[in-house]
């Protein structure tokens, strides 16, 4: 049996490396076809072939009729028995590409043919996109899904029940994503040394508070609102020691700087950078506050749970599946300034112990429903549910004149 993945850079492989670990354990000759930059040693561990092929993000990239060719010839060359494409481009010309590959199946046609598959990592169009936009991903996804696949893997409750409206139901499957390794992100493998390190790096206070927040500095992660959150009133008169930490790089790094500098806030604030050590400033953290606008399923949310830190985000797609009033809070994404700021109080407010107790309900919450082997093993069972593309019966070639047999 071989599979084949397909997206555009490795980093989007990456993070789907157990899941090439689970299918080589379960029979599979697993290949990658992506473009390859720094993480390729990385992918290159976990898959038995690499294949370049140079798809670009913008689905409409006139490159990508390059990159089409060379996914036509690679899949004839490979006849795998599993495409397994990934993010929007790549699952567009991937599934496309398998299926006018359909014809060079020879080895898998008595069988049933080609499976095509597509995990949608948080569709492209939401509450927040724009009508002209949200139409036009809805009328691709609702093309491929119809016409292009065998099987689409959503990975929050809100992108499957929009892709059951688009598609036929039966080719439609609800996963919990890619999964967290609850073993790496445990709160038992960070000293009380490294967490105490932290802490002290960034000046909180033997009995200050810390608040994290992970993610990319970028306009849809939001991170704007949380400062303003930090500068309200009503976290001055509860503990104006409170220290507001930023873990990541992005576009807007330098404007949040200058708000900070603007707020009065450059005691209160920092800013960490691209750093590899989340786990021991998660488990540093008193609280995690994630003020994202828009997401599939963040890792940043599923990795502070595991963690056993609360978490306090709003209501969109992804974060409505994980957290709850028992591991945290959920805001609604019209709420103003001021109700995050009094929400977070709140949470800072509760005993030790009754964070604590918010932070286990999460972790419980991930071990038993978004674990890395849990979710491998689930997408490995889809493999062997969905119905495979039917392939056409072998053409039959006319005979030659050659001489008849004596």
């Amino acid at each position: 049996m071989k599979l084949l993945y397909v997206s555009t850079l490795d980093h989007i492989v990456r993070v789907m490396l157990p899941h090439l670990d689970g299918a080589k354990a379960a029979g599979y000759e697993t290949h990658v076809a992506c473009q390859f930059t720094r993480f390729k040693d990385d992918v290159a561990a976990h898959a038995d072939g690499l294949h370049h092929v140079p798809i670009q993000r913008n689905p409409l990239d006139p490159r990508n009729v390059i990159a089409l060719f060379q996914l036509v010839k690679l899949i004839r060359k490979l006849q795998p028995d599993i495409v397994h494409c990934h993010n929007p481009s790549g699952g567009f010309y991937g599934r496309l590409a398998a299926t006018l590959a359909k014809h060079w199946h020879p080895r898998t046609r008595g069988r049933g043919g080609l499976k095509r598959v597509y995990t949608a990592h948080g569709f492209h169009f939401h509450p927040l996109g724009g009508k002209l936009s949200n139409a036009i991903y809805r009328f691709i996804e609702s093309f491929a899904g119809r016409f292009l696949s065998d099987a689409v893997l959503t990975i929050n409750q809100w992108d499957f029940e929009e892709a059951k409206k688009l598609m036929p139901e039966s080719k439609v499957f609800c996963t919990h994503g890619v999964g967290v390794s609850t073993d790496e992100f445990d709160p038992a493998t960070v000293t009380a040394e490294e967490r105490q390190a932290i802490r002290e790096e960034f000046g909180v206070p033997k009995d200050g508070l810390l608040i994290s927040c992970i993610g990319e500095l970028i306009p849809r992660k939001n991170q704007e609102l949380l400062l303003w959150a930090v500068a309200d009133q009503g976290m001055m008169s509860f503990d104006p020691k409170v220290k507001l930490l930023f873990v990541g790089d992005g576009s807007l790094l330098e404007p949040l700087r200058t708000k900070v500098d603007g707020l009065h806030l450059g005691e209160r604030v920092h800013f960490a950078g691209f750093r590899r050590d989340t786990k021991a400033v998660l488990a540093a953290s008193d609280l995690f506050v994630f003020p994202s606008l828009q997401e599939g399923l963040p890792c940043a949310v599923q990795e502070a749970l595991s963690m056993e830190v609360p978490v306090l985000c709003f209501a969109i797609r992804g974060c409505t599946d994980m957290v709850d009033s028992n591991c945290g809070a959920i805001l609604n994404h019209l709420q103003s300034c001021r109700t995050m700021t009094n929400k977070m109080v709140d949470l800072l407010r509760l005993s030790v112990a009754q964070r604590k107790a918010l932070g286990q309900a999460g972790r419980q919450k991930m071990i038993e429903h978004y674990s890395r082997p849990v979710c491998v093993a689930e997408w490995l069972e889809i493999y062997n549910k969905i119905p495979p593309h039917s392939q056409p019966p072998p053409r039959v070639g006319r005979r030659g004149r050659g001489r008849r047999a004596s």
